[in-house]
């Protein structure tokens, strides 16, 4: 069962009721009742309405909806309230669900957003900023046009050192973090999956990097090949089915753990008689 709740009916994507026309603005006079600044806000999707874990949250936790002041840059503004009960495992098994089923939507916003910032990108990537000239270490003159994608500086591009093979266009997805180890014991935080569209026009490695293209930093210093669209396809389908062993791993540890005390206390009470 989906126990994600949208606060707002869904709308036909290429209508608005908006009266600046924001895409997925639900055009609450509120909002917009002041003509110095406009508010603009999606619908509001909550996670576990009614469910025990939402406490005294009874419309649900972790809401979230698109926002955007004015003509600002559009964000997602997110709320993560609600107390702590203990869960049964049922419970822990609604709450798995339901937080799946948020997360497909909450992955969903990400994209739309993703959209209206590429769009924002693509009009900047149009006017004379984005097109830009360098001398490389030969002293030959040279002029780019970024991708529309594009949000690499190219500051160092100019300093006349680079080879043209040095320059490159990157675009940084999100940044994941888990704590894993090298050596024993030692801990500490790094980048876990972290995805970039790249393209290096003038590559001497090999034709993939010429085109744009995906690298995964699957851990820290280790990263995939450059992949086309099928091949980050099937990579994502890897991933994917990795994570459902994850899954599938955690209620046998839950019964595993539950086994182990039970033998341990069976043991501390032969001991004690």
């Amino acid at each position: 069962m989906d126990g994600s709740i949208s606060h707002e009916q869904p709308r036909d994507a290429d209508s608005t009721t908006c009266p600046d026309g924001v895409s997925f603005c639900t055009g609450d006079p509120i909002d917009h009742e002041d003509q110095r600044e406009h508010i603009h806000h999606g619908p509001l999707i909550a996670m576990g309405a009614h469910r025990p874990y939402a406490g005294r949250h009874r419309n649900g936790i972790m809401a979230f909806h698109l926002s955007q002041v004015n003509d600002e840059t559009p964000g997602l503004e997110f709320g993560a309230g609600g107390g702590w009960p203990t869960l049964d495992l049922e419970e822990v098994d609604d709450l798995i669900s339901d937080m799946s089923a948020h997360l497909a939507k909450l992955q969903a916003a990400r994209t739309q957003i993703a959209g209206l910032l590429s769009r924002r990108t693509s009009e900047a990537a149009s006017t004379p900023g984005r097109v830009w000239t360098y001398n490389d270490m030969y002293g030959t003159r040279h002029t780019v046009t970024c991708p529309s994608w594009c949000t690499t500086a190219h500051t160092l591009d100019t300093d006349g050192k680079r080879h043209p093979a040095d320059v490159y266009h990157q675009l940084y997805g999100a940044v994941a973090y888990a704590e894993y180890t090298e050596g024993y014991e030692d801990y500490r935080s790094w980048q876990l999956l972290s995805a970039h569209l790249a393209v290096s026009p003038d590559s001497p490695v090999s034709p993939a990097y010429r085109v744009p293209h995906v690298l995964v930093e699957v851990a820290a210093d280790m990263y995939t090949r450059p992949m086309d669209p099928d091949q980050l396809a099937e990579f994502i389908e890897t991933v994917a089915g990795q994570l459902e062993e994850l899954r599938a791993m955690h209620p046998r540890l839950t019964t595993a753990r539950a086994e182990w005390a039970a033998r341990t206390d069976t043991t501390t009470n032969a001991e004690v008689a």
